[in-house]
C-alpha cells in the first residue's frame, strides 16, 4: 500500500502517529508524511519520509494567539471546544487542503489516515474516492465540536462538488482509538468502526536518558513535572514546581524546547530542571506525574501505570484530568483551585494512597491489551484490499 499521511504541527498530534507509520514501513508499505515544515524533521528523524504542507507553525501560533486574544469571556474549560472548530477548520484546514490535494493526486496513496485535528483528508479523500481513516491524539473530541468544525470547512466541500459527510467526513471509513476505555469521556456512539490501537509512546529522536543524579537509586520518589509543549507558562509552572518541590520526593521538571531552564529560577536541590527528557526514560522511574492533563503524557504516565495529578489549561486537558479521575488513578485541580498548597496536598495524597497506583495498573493493563500497531496495520491490509473502506462506496 501507498499510505499518505497528514497533520497538524504540534507534538502532542504528530507523536501518537509515529508508531502506526513505522509499523506500516515494517511491514513494507510505502509512507509519506504532510505536515508543517517545523515539524518534519520530527517525522525525518523517525525514519519517515516528510514533506512540508499546511499552516508554517509561526502561522498557526498567530492564528491560536488572535482566537485565544477574541475569546477572553470563554472559560478555561471549554476553551478546547472553542478553538478547535475555529483553529483546526476556520483557519487550519483551506492552506492545509491547497497543499494535500496536488500532492494526493500526483502521489496518488491507497490510503490516507489523518489526525484529528487534521480536516483535510476527508476532502482529498472524497475527491480521489480513496479510504481515509481518523487517527485519534487521545480522548475522542466531542461530536458537537468536530460537527462545529465541519461547518466552517462546509464551503471547501462545495467548491469541489461534494456534499460534505457529518463530523466534517471524518469517521467514513475508520477511527482509530488509542484511549483506553477506563479513561475515555466521550461516548463514541457516532463512530461506526472503531479500531482499537494501543497507545505505543515515541520520544522524538533524543537520547533516552535521565540527567545526572537521576539514574541511581534513592529512597525519595522521583515525581516528574511537565506542562507540555503550549500551556508552558512560566507563571503556570511555578506553584506546580513549588509545590513538589516542598515534599520528600526528587523532582524532575521539564520547561518545554522552547523554554530556558533558567525561567525558574535557582531551585532547591532536590529539584532538577531540564528542556526536555525522554519521557520513555523518565516514566519507567516516577512515582508520580503532575501535568496539564495533556493526551501524550495522560497516556504515557498511566501505560506506565504512573498515578497521575493532572492541573488542565485548556484544549482536551480537562476531559483527559476527568478520565483519571474518573479511574481513580489520579487527581486533578482546576486552574482556580491549584495553588501550591492545593497542589502539595494532592501529589502527597497519590504518593501515599496505594489505590492510586492500584488503579493506574489497571488502566496500564487495558492498554497493554489494546492491538498493537503491527496487528492494526494487517487489519488495515485486510480492509483496503477488499475495497471496504473506499469513500465513495460508503453510505
Amino acid at each position: 500500500m501507498r499510505v499518505l499521511i497528514s497533520s497538524t504541527s504540534g507534538y502532542g498530534h504528530i507523536f501518537p502517529m509515529v508508531p502506526l507509520a513505522r509499523a506500516l514501513q515494517a511491514a513494507g508499505h510505502t509512507v509519506l508524511w504532510a505536515t508543517t515544515s517545523e515539524a518534519s524533521p520530527l517525522i525525518a528523524a523517525a525514519g519517515i519520509e516528510v514533506v512540508p504542507a499546511g499552516l508554517t507553525h509561526a502561522e498557526h501560533i498567530r492564528a491560536r494567539d488572535a482566537l485565544v486574544a477574541a475569546a477572553s469571556d470563554v472559560r478555561p474549560d471549554e476553551m478546547g471546544e472553542y478553538m478547535f472548530p475555529r483553529l483546526f477548520g476556520g483557519a487550519a484546514t483551506p492552506r492545509m487542503l491547497a497543499d494535500l490535494l496536488p500532492l494526493a493526486t500526483a502521489w496518488a496513496p491507497d490510503l490516507l489516515i489523518h489526525e484529528q485535528g487534521e480536516l483535510a483528508a476527508p476532502l482529498v479523500a472524497a475527491v480521489l474516492d480513496r479510504p481515509c481513516v481518523t487517527h485519534s491524539f487521545g480522548g475522542a473530541t466531542p461530536p458537537s465540536v468536530v460537527q462545529e468544525a465541519g461547518a466552517y470547512v462546509a464551503p471547501l466541500w462545495v467548491d469541489h462538488g461534494r456534499a460534505q459527510p457529518p463530523y466534517a467526513g471524518c469517521y467514513r471509513s475508520a477511527y482509530l482509538d488509542i484511549c483506553p476505555s477506563l479513561i475515555q469521556t466521550v461516548p463514541l456512539e457516532h463512530i461506526s468502526r472503531i479500531l482499537r490501537l494501543r497507545p505505543v509512546p515515541w520520544a522524538g529522536p533524543d537520547p533516552e536518558r535521565l540527567p545526572e543524579g537521576l539514574e541511581v537509586e534513592s529512597a525519595a520518589p522521583l515525581v516528574y513535572v511537565t506542562l507540555g509543549t503550549v500551556q508552558n507558562r512560566a507563571a503556570r509552572f511555578k506553584a506546580a514546581v513549588d509545590a513538589v518541590a516542598s515534599l520528600a520526593v526528587r523532582v524532575l521538571v521539564t520547561v518545554g524546547p522552547d523554554n530556558d531552564p533558567a525561567l525558574l529560577g535557582r531551585q532547591p536541590t532536590n529539584v532538577t530542571v531540564e528542556r526536555y527528557v525522554a519521557q520513555t526514560a523518565v516514566l519507567p522511574r516516577c512515582a508520580a506525574v503532575v501535568s496539564h492533563g495533556g493526551s501524550g503524557t495522560v497516556l504515557a504516565g498511566l501505560g506506565h501505570g504512573v498515578p497521575q495529578v493532572c492541573l488542565p489549561q485548556a484544549a482536551d486537558q480537562f476531559r483527559n484530568a476527568e478520565g483519571v479521575e474518573r479511574s481513580g488513578s489520579g487527581r486533578s485541580l482546576r486552574p482556580d483551585a491549584a495553588g501550591a498548597e492545593a497542589i502539595a496536598d494532592e501529589v502527597r495524597t497519590v504518593l501515599q494512597e496505594p489505590a492510586y497506583r492500584r488503579n493506574a495498573g489497571l488502566v496500564r493493563a487495558e492498554i497493554d491489551a489494546m492491538p498493537a500497531p503491527a496487528a492494526v496495520v494487517e487489519q488495515l491490509e485486510r480492509i483496503v484490499s477488499t475495497g471496504e473502506l473506499a469513500f465513495g462506496g460508503l453510505t
